[in-house]
């Protein structure tokens, strides 16, 4: 363990997404405070990085869960050997690298119904069902100091910069940002302030954290690395470890006094 650098050894949250490209990056930040985490995910093998701390002796387990069927939430929470205090809401779909057909990325007026449910279901119905369970276990606990952290988007705050993808139409890709990602990451932060008001005389904080494009790997096209950093007044994309200071901050008493707030780590895009 690195140390108690913000007084959360101990203590148990829960990340869903946690092995995804942030939400993993999450779970390692927290179990090197002393943390026991528990992950939600459609997958269950652990990424190296994680696999490494657990071979160490650090406390991490996954579930296979599906956040967008309650049935399975209630499941993963029964699993659970102590009730956590800290949720991290990171689940969600996003673009994927490479072509994709019109109905997933192309105009909005291809843009399918389907795909819109399933972006919609994976970042905002995962987060509500599984926010719902954890209050509801919360409350049953007698613990009266928690803290949920959702994961929004600079996209949740303003609308996507289309002409970022303008590259990939000049060479006949028809791509757009889509609706659905924007919708999302917005009801997110509005999720945020609704689960503030009713979380505060419970002891439960309820934070969103609106990161911006990060590049954690993922082999990210250079054409669109090179268009988003000319928009960033930092000059360049987020890594992976630009977010852990917020994560701590907002997971912990040091920000005891701070919900129904959106915490904004994106490096300028949005102050322009």
């Amino acid at each position: 363990m690195r140390g108690a650098l913000v007084g959360l050894s101990g203590r148990t949250a829960l990340v869903t997404g946690g092995l995804g490209t942030l939400g993993s990056e999450f779970v390692k930040t927290l179990a090197l405070e002393g943390v026991k985490v528990e992950i939600f995910d459609i997958k269950t093998d652990l990424p190296p990085i994680l696999q490494e701390l657990v071979n160490e002796g650090f406390e991490i387990r996954v579930s296979l869960v599906d956040i967008t069927n309650y049935l399975s939430v209630e499941i993963g929470f029964n699993n659970f050997v102590e009730v956590p205090t800290v949720l991290i809401n990171c689940a969600g779909l996003n673009t994927v690298i490479g072509p994709l057909p019109l109905e997933q990325n192309g105009p909005f007026e291809y843009y399918s119904e389907e795909e819109w449910d399933s972006v919609i279901d994976s970042h905002l119905k995962g987060a509500f069902l599984v926010s719902r369970e954890f209050f509801r276990r919360f409350k049953s606990s007698g613990q009266k100091n928690g803290s949920i952290i959702n994961i929004s988007s600079t996209y949740g705050l303003v609308s996507p910069d289309q002409s970022v993808y303008e590259y990939r139409r000049q060479r006949g890709e028809n791509f757009y940002k889509p609706v659905a990602y924007t919708v999302a990451k917005a009801g997110m932060i509005g999720l945020t302030k609704w689960l503030a008001e009713y979380g505060g005389p419970l002891g439960v904080r309820v934070n969103a954290l609106a990161p911006g494009g990060t590049d954690g790997g993922r082999g990210l096209d250079p054409e669109f690395v090179e268009e988003y950093e000319k928009r960033t007044m930092l000059g360049r994309m987020a890594s992976v470890e630009d977010y852990n200071g917020a994560i701590l901050f907002l997971a912990s008493d040091t920000s005891r006094y701070m919900t129904g707030a959106t915490l904004v780590v994106d490096g300028g895009w949005t102050a322009r």
